[in-house]
């Protein structure tokens, strides 16, 4: 009785005990990082835990993945081409420099490098140096505009 009592409670301090419960939680955390679509979050996630198990200091892998990835001011208006984590729903800017399409459509061009094109028939009133803002609409759509104004001008971002 004394022998089966001792084994059992031998194998209850077996299977509780940190090494086993620390490899277990290992590999559900590297399961969890193989299940990782982004390949920078991935890769991030597996820094991580590297630094973790490793036990010595190193730069944080959030802070290296920030320095990596673009702010989301320059995504604006590509968004269809990549996935953005935190969009922006609205952009100020200073019109630099206004050109033609051969079809007479506005190519706007802002301070900060974007170029915008008007995207379908209409007029609107702009100059250079004005502050325009360009917000996001449905379906994919972004409006160009101005402050005390009621009108906007469909566009579609170039660069």
């Amino acid at each position: 009785m004394k022998i089966l009592l001792s084994a059992s409670t031998l194998l209850i301090l077996l299977c509780s005990s940190p090494l086993l419960h620390a490899q277990s939680t290992l590999a559900s955390q590297l399961e969890q990082c193989r299940t990782e679509q982004n390949a920078l979050k991935r890769l991030v996630c597996y820094d991580e835990i590297n630094t973790r198990t490793a036990g010595s200091p190193a730069p944080q892998a959030a802070e290296r993945a920030r320095a990596v990835t673009n702010p989301p001011e320059d995504n604006f208006g590509k968004e269809h081409r990549q996935v953005a984590a935190d969009p922006v729903d609205q952009l100020y800017a200073t019109v630099s420099d206004i050109s033609f399409s051969p079809r007479k459509e506005l190519i706007i061009t802002l301070d900060n490098g974007q170029i915008w094109h008007q995207n379908g028939s209409g007029q609107f009133p702009l100059q250079t140096g004005e502050r325009i803002y360009i917000k996001r609409g449905l379906l994919g759509a972004f409006y160009l505009g101005k402050d005390g104004s009621n009108r906007t001008l469909k566009v579609v971002r170039s660069n």
